[in-house]
């Protein structure tokens, strides 16, 4: 409950989706999230940006969380509609001590397209209220 509730003070969210390869094939998105204290910050890589959670980080005042790539009984799952301004993930780990899980969303009527550039070097850049 603690880490949901530190989600929602976050303030700016950006997405970049950065392609080692351009043109045909698979890249890695980067979720990059920061409060507005700067206290707390979220990192999280997208296969796609909609595909398989490939890891993640969540650090509150140096504190550290680390979330696994997404295997076996894992659950993620991202929704991408940069048109509409919708973009959504969820995320849910077992460890023995109980569940570990988060959920992120756009604000509606926040979402920005900063660059559409996929196949640059810096890749397509958005931001958004969370």
């Amino acid at each position: 409950m603690y880490i949901i509730k530190l989600f929602r003070t976050l303030v700016l969210l950006v997405v970049l989706c950065s392609f080692t390869v351009v043109g045909a094939g698979s890249g890695t998105a980067t979720l990059t999230c920061r409060s507005a204290s700067g206290r707390t910050m979220f990192t999280a890589y997208l296969q796609d940006i909609i595909g398989m959670f490939e890891g993640g980080k969540l650090m509150i005042d140096g504190v550290v969380q680390e979330f696994h790539a997404e295997d076996g009984d894992d659950c993620a799952e991202a929704v991408w509609d940069p048109e509409i301004g919708v973009f959504t993930v969820t995320y849910s780990h077992d460890t023995p001590e109980g569940p570990v899980w988060f959920r992120f969303w756009a604000v509606p009527n926040t979402f920005k397209t900063i660059s559409d550039k996929r196949g640059s070097a810096e890749g397509a850049v958005y931001e958004f209220d969370g």
